[in-house]
């Protein structure tokens, strides 16, 4: 565990905002106010940049194992790091899938080695991601947080009805990729939304609805909150700032039209969301020529939200992070996402600043995106994981640095 006195910071989280410094003693925020010292611990000085509770991303592909050529443990936790998460929670779909507790525990392993980020698996509902027989879930969910065929929507309602069940009883949320093959995407993407809505209501079951990019759903969403049933849901930072009329890039869910988009945006303003998650789904430019639906986006989502949303007055910065930190962080039921005592001293620093993004940006192995060319405001600057410095003026811990007081002050 480790100390960090950072001072000289306008913070912002959920509950508003302040000026001062934030201590953190072990791994966890300690003091908060003005004049804090710290003596003998590292320093950090913000001089007026902004600091954020680091950011929670609910849903992203490492492709570890399986395919390290798109992305690794490693190169996706710098990713992370440069984009300000500091716990990221990973996809079942790699070779071979996490339908066990081995390949679980492979990749929590590969993680705490590197030791950048957390990462945290998430297991697959059925065998293989084929939708015909779950999972062994008393055996893999004490390694895992929850569940997911993300990839596939699950077509088998039966199936669904006894994965809840079952889950319900663990204490496990199930992740929905609300998604029905042979059916047009919009509708389908509702069709499986609203049935899967339903069986929570029957089951109890914690239910998360991933990547919502149809207005439809939402209206679904929105009857099943007032009624109380458990659910929460997920936008991405493409389906909220992007859209098909200024340029179709393959994704899946594919990118909304301006209507549909709007209404997302609409829906993220009144607070339907529960969190922002980047679906970050590297690729290597071949597979991506050869139709990969995908984006890598863990490095460009805050900046992208901060321009699109912040910026032109849709969201305030306190509602973004919300969405980035507080809300995936309850959801995954981790002490994060908000600047108070008692909190895991995971923190991230950004400049008002304009920046391009080229290929040279990226941490990650892959640089799919069609943002490339950009120009977005919101640099991260700084990111601290449990009071360790493990992102700094661009440089990442176990590439450009071994040791976080490397970067920072003595105090």
């Amino acid at each position: 565990m480790n100390d960090l006195l950072i001072r000289g910071v306008r913070v912002m989280d959920a509950e508003g905002a302040w000026e001062g410094s934030v201590l953190v003693r072990q791994g966890a925020i300690a003091a908060l106010g003005r004049g804090l010292s710290c003596p003998g611990c590292p320093v950090l000085e913000g001089e007026g940049r902004t600091l954020l509770p680091a950011f929670v991303d609910l849903h992203a592909h490492f492709r570890d194992p399986g395919s390290p050529e798109k992305e690794d443990v490693q190169t996706g936790s710098w990713a992370a790091a440069h984009g300000g998460f500091t716990a990221v929670s990973v996809m079942a779909n790699t070779d071979p899938v996490c339908d066990t507790p081995e390949v679980a525990r492979y990749v929590t392993d590969r993680a705490r080695k590197v030791g950048v980020v957390e990462v945290y698996p998430v297991g697959a509902v059925t065998r293989g991601l084929q939708g015909e027989e779950l999972v062994d879930f008393p055996a893999l969910a004490p390694h895992v947080w929850a569940f997911s065929d993300d990839g596939h929507g699950v077509e088998r309602a039966g199936l669904v009805e006894r994965a809840m069940r079952a889950l319900a009883a663990l204490g496990k949320p199930i992740l929905c990729h609300p998604e029905s093959a042979g059916v047009e995407r919009e509708l389908g993407e509702e069709l499986m939304a609203s049935r899967d809505l339903l069986l929570a209501r029957a089951t109890g079951a914690r239910l998360h609805l991933q990547h919502l990019s149809s207005p439809g759903s939402l209206a679904h969403l929105a009857l099943a909150k007032a009624d109380g049933v458990p659910v929460t849901a997920e936008a991405t930072p493409h389906h909220l700032c992007l859209c098909r009329e200024e340029g179709d890039y393959r994704v899946n869910p594919p990118l909304p039209k301006r209507s549909a988009r709007d209404a997302l945006t609409q829906a993220l303003k009144a607070g339907l969301f529960d969190a922002v998650a980047t679906d970050h789904a590297p690729h290597t430019p071949a597979a991506k020529a050869q139709g990969a639906p995908g984006i890598s986006g863990l490095e460009t989502a805050f900046p992208l939200l901060y321009t699109r949303l912040v910026r032109c007055g849709v969201l305030s910065l306190a509602a973004l992070s919300r969405l980035l930190s507080w809300g995936p962080a309850r959801i995954m039921g981790l002490r994060k996402g908000l600047v108070g005592v008692g909190y895991d001293g995971d923190l991230v620093l950004v400049e008002d600043e304009e920046f391009r993004v080229d290929e040279g940006f990226f941490l990650s192995k892959s640089t799919n995106t069609p943002l490339l060319g950009e120009r977005l405001v919101g640099r991260i600057w700084a990111t601290v994981r449990r009071g360790e410095v493990v992102f700094f003026e661009g440089k990442v811990k176990g590439r450009d640095f071994d040791d976080h007081r490397q970067v920072v002050r003595a105090g």
